[in-house]
Formats: structure tokens, sequence, C-alpha cells
């Protein structure tokens, strides 16, 4: 297949450093908005030299997405918003970001948008039923990996919204010009902590790809097969709801995401059994079966959760599989149990995750074979989830870049598929593909809505830039040491052509929480996932207040980048 089945373009990687035909064409129009968005503020500018300004949107659950909308309606009110080039996001804050390009003209409805958004995160209902369809569907792949469950059945219920779309469907909210220009990140999870050239992908309704090699390809076509740069094979493209979990999956420590998507999956299987009315001779016996399996699997993983570091938990959790299995002493799991329960102590942490992997096999062989659809559905879902827990599967994805010639990275090109992980783990801002020279961008207005050092974020963009020689002003860290009292806004200015300005703007500050900085942060916690009507109205309250205070001064450094003279020492 040479071209996309709707003609919109060549269906193979773009291997360049240039920007997509897409978003040139949607700077273009943007510019003449930004170019009135500006003579609304007094700053007369050709479209010849319009600044490019851009939004950084930190990353923080649904924290960081309820704190983006209250952002967005004040920079709206304060006509800041109409100057916008780019808003970029990590994790929490893409909830927000891809829920409003589903509206032509979001920013001009942003206020209503902000309510009615806020609204559904109390009084919303996730749909199951598109959830367990959904879940069936990504099951049968062989990428199918945590993220597609943690999607659909975590992030979902955590929004009450399903949304079917796909990326590709917001071209038109960019095209027109009435919005900034959206971009998304996530990193390869093999390579998030070093992050060399091949760790950050971004997401555009345009194109999907790796800055740091220059290498793209159609929205469409993320997650279909290729081979050397060439579509082999096309897949349905990736809905907004597969991505906002592929985007946002770092709210918690392994054992948390653990213990959430365990969980979550047995109370699937509950609802899914106890919702189903259909009968047959051998249901009882089939269920029984199931039961035990299911049982079983749990039972494993929690020792592979365990692992040795608590030794009566992990004897508990033997017992207890022990016990499940005892009415078959001749079986397979049960005798290999005894073994495994000999050596765990003195094995490596490999060796104990290999045993966990016999042991599900061995319940795999002595309770599987179903003979009724919907018991053999829910075992292939039971046990490649309870797969991908046991060996951390995310993100799986069909590598775009498989043995393609034309880029010098083999880190990347040997894999035939990658995983894909919540960019808040390496940087929790987009700044990598902010950065990339071509997108010019003169002025970050960065919104960091981190609970724990509201300056971790830009040490690390420093670092990161510092280490690949990339353009990045200057960060005097004595200024960012008071990490539990910190100012609404640090300006670090560029001192050269190419060098961009960075307002950094911490969510909780002592200037808008007074000196209740360390109860917000308990209250709006990374791991909070449901909001009242009022703890919502607290946080956009807090957000929107920091904006209003640091108006002026982002108003100012407007006027600075495109030319005019400081007012201010």
């Amino acid at each position: 297949m040479a071209r996309d089945m709707d003609g919109m373009g060549e269906a193979k990687a773009r291997i360049s450093k240039a920007l997509c035909v897409g978003e040139e064409t949607a700077i273009a129009s943007r510019k003449e908005e930004v170019k009135k968005g500006l003579a609304k503020l007094g700053i007369p500018c050709d479209v010849d030299n319009i600044p490019t300004i851009a939004i950084l949107a930190a990353g923080g659950a649904v924290r960081a997405m309820i704190a983006l909308y209250g952002t967005l309606v004040e920079l709206k009110k304060h006509n800041l918003l109409d100057c916008v080039m780019y808003l970029g996001g990590v994790s929490g804050s893409t909830w927000c970001i891809s829920a409003l390009y589903k509206n032509e003209d979001w920013a001009e409805k942003i206020e209503a948008l902000e309510k009615s958004h806020c609204e559904n995160l109390v009084q919303g209902q996730w749909e199951f039923q598109k959830a367990i369809k959904a879940v069936t569907e990504a099951v049968k792949d062989e990428c199918y990996s945590l993220t597609d469950f943690w999607s659909y059945f975590l992030v979902h219920r955590l929004l009450n919204q399903f949304d079917e779309t796909e990326l590709s469907a917001h071209r038109g909210s960019c095209e027109n010009g009435k919005n900034p220009y959206p971009i998304y990140a996530a990193v390869d999870k093999t390579t998030y902590e070093k992050q060399d050239a091949g760790t950050w992908f971004e997401f555009t309704p345009h194109e999907a790809g790796v800055p740091g090699l220059g290498a793209y390809v159609d929205m469409k076509h993320f997650g279909s097969v290729f081979e050397n740069g060439q579509l082999t094979e096309e897949r349905k493209e990736k809905n907004i709801c597969y991505l906002q979990g592929l985007w946002g999956s770092a709210l918690g420590s392994k054992q948390e995401l653990h213990r959430n998507i365990i969980g979550a999956l047995q109370n699937f299987l509950k609802q899914d059994e106890s919702g189903d009315s259909s009968a047959s001779t051998n249901s009882d016996q089939e269920d029984q079966k199931f039961n035990i399996l299911s049982e079983g699997y749990q039972t494993v993983l929690e020792m592979h959760l365990y692992e040795s570091t608590n030794e009566k938990a992990v004897e508990k959790h033997f017992d207890h599989l022990e016990n499940i299995l005892k009415s078959d002493r001749s079986s397979r799991s049960f005798k290999l149990l005894r073994d495994i329960h000999e050596s765990w102590f003195s094995a490596d942490a490999e060796t104990r995750k290999k045993d966990c992997m016999r042991l599900c096999q061995a319940l795999d062989m002595d309770f599987g074979g179903f003979t009724s659809d919907s018991h053999r559905g829910l075992h292939l879902l039971l046990q490649k989830t309870y797969v991908c827990l046991l060996n951390w599967m995310w993100g799986s994805t069909n590598n775009f870049l498989y043995h393609c010639s034309d880029v010098e990275f083999p880190e990347l090109t040997n894999k035939p598929v990658v995983s894909l992980i919540d960019a808040g783990l390496a940087i929790n801002t987009a700044y990598p593909p902010l950065l990339r020279s071509e997108r010019q961008v003169k002025l970050f207005l960065s919104f960091d809505f981190s609970a724990g050092d509201p300056f971790l974020t830009i040490k690390k963009a420093a670092e990161y830039c510092e280490t690949r020689g990339i353009p990045f002003p200057k960060i005097d860290e004595r200024e960012l040491q008071d990490i539990d009292n910190p100012m609404d806004c640090y300006i670090f200015r560029g001192d050269g052509e190419h060098v961009p300005t960075v307002m950094h703007c911490p969510l909780f500050n002592k200037v808008n929480c007074s000196d209740k900085i360390a109860e917000y942060r308990e209250q709006f916690s990374t791991f909070k996932m449901s909001y009242s009507n009022e703890e919502i109205e607290k946080l956009l309250t807090a957000a929107k207040e920091n904006v209003a205070n640091v108006q002026l001064k982002i108003l100012e450094e407007i006027k600075h980048v495109v030319g005019f003279p400081l007012q201010r020492a």
C-alpha cells in the first residue's frame, strides 16, 4: 500500500527535521489570529515578525487537567490566549487539551467548556459496555499492553468520558487558526531515564514521531506495521481514549498502579459475570474452573509484587495458592508451586519472575480450555493482562521505524515494537518537542502543576538542553531554593537570538495560596482520583488567581520578545 485510503498523503515514514505541511498550514493560519491578538494588547506586529509563544502545561493527573482549564480561561480573559501559537502538554494536562480540540472554536468557548467538562467529572457516568467492547478488541492484538486496560477501565472511569474519535480528526481545529497548535508527548519506556535521541515521541493531529531523530509518520498510521519506512499492514488509528491512557499513566508507584489494575480487572470480571445471563450444561463447571484460574493468577501476582521483600506476606500467598489447588494435588500447578516454594527466597528477581510465569502457564494448562465463547474471551483477557503485569508491559506499539535504513539509530530501528509511557517520568513538561529549532519558540509560558518540587521541571529541562547543546536560558538555581514557599513567577530571559525566554509559574505559591501551600498540595495530590464540586472550584480559583497575578508580567515579556524595551529592571 503506497498511499492512505483517503489519498491524504503517502503511507510511509517521513525522515526530515522540517515541520510537516499540516503544521505549517496551521501555523500560517494561526499567525493571522495572533496578529489580531497582539493588536488587542497594543502590540502592533506584522505577520512576518509574529513571535512564537508556547504554553507548557505540566502533568499531575486530574489536578493538572482542572488547573489547565482554569489557566486557559484566565489567559483568555486577559486576551493572552489569543497570542499563543503552541499548546504543549504531558500526562494529566493532555486530558484537558485532547478534550478541547473536539471543538473547532474552543478558544472562544473555553469558559463554557471548562464548566461543562468539570461538571462531567462529578456528574458524568463511565460507560462499562463500551469499555468491555474496547478492551475485548484490544486484547486480540499482539501489541496489547497494560495501557489498553488502563485507558479503557481506569482513565475512562476517572474522566467519565470515552472518546472514540481519533487525534487526526482534530486537524480542522488547528488549521482554521482559531486555536493554538497542540503537541502531546510520551517517552520510550526503556530509555526515559537516560533520554537519548530516540526517547521522546511527539503527537499532533497531523503526525506522530521522534523529534530527536527527525522521523515521523502520519497520525492515522501510528500503530500500523512498517518495514524500512514503508507501510506493510494498516491498522485502525488509535482513539483518543487510548491515547489519554498512553500519555497519562504515571499516577503512582509501580505497586499502586499494580493494585489499581488488579482491582479494576477483578471488578470487571465480577460485573461481566453478573451481567451474563447465558446458561449451558457445563456453565457451573466452567465458572468453577475460571474462578480458580482467576484467583490463582491474582495470588501469583501478589507473590511477584512482594518478591522477597516481605517474607511473611509471600508465605501467606504461597499458603493461599496451595489451598486453592489442594483439591488436585496431582496437577502441574500444585507440583510446580511446591518446587518453587523451596527455592523462592534464595532466587534472584529474574528467576522469581520466570517462576511466576511458569506458574501462570501451569494454571492455564490445568484450568484453561474453555468451551464457551464468553469464558474463552475472559480467559484471554485475564491471561494477557496478567502476563503484561508480570512483565510490566506498557504502551506496546508497532515501531514505524523498524528496519528503517534512512535512520541511523539501531537502538530504535532494531525493535519491531516500542513501549511508550507517560512523559512526566522523564520531564513533567513537554520541553523537548517544543524546543525543536524549527518551531522557533521565543517565549515559554510554563505552568507547573506539580504537587511536589515546583522547580524540578525547569531544572530537568535545563539539564536536558545543556547535555544536547540546545539553546536555553541560564537558570540561576539560587532563585529556586525555596521549594516549600515558591513565588508565583520566575523569569529566565534568553540572552541570544535563538535562546528563548521562560516564564515558570508554580500552581501552588505564596501569592495565591498564602501560608497554605502544604495544605493545597496534600488536598490535591496526584493520587486523588475523585473531586467534589467544591474541590474543583477551589482548584480552579487557585489556577485563575495565579494567572491574574502574573498577567502583567506576561504582557511585558511578550512586548520584550516582540522588540519593545523593558519597563522594569
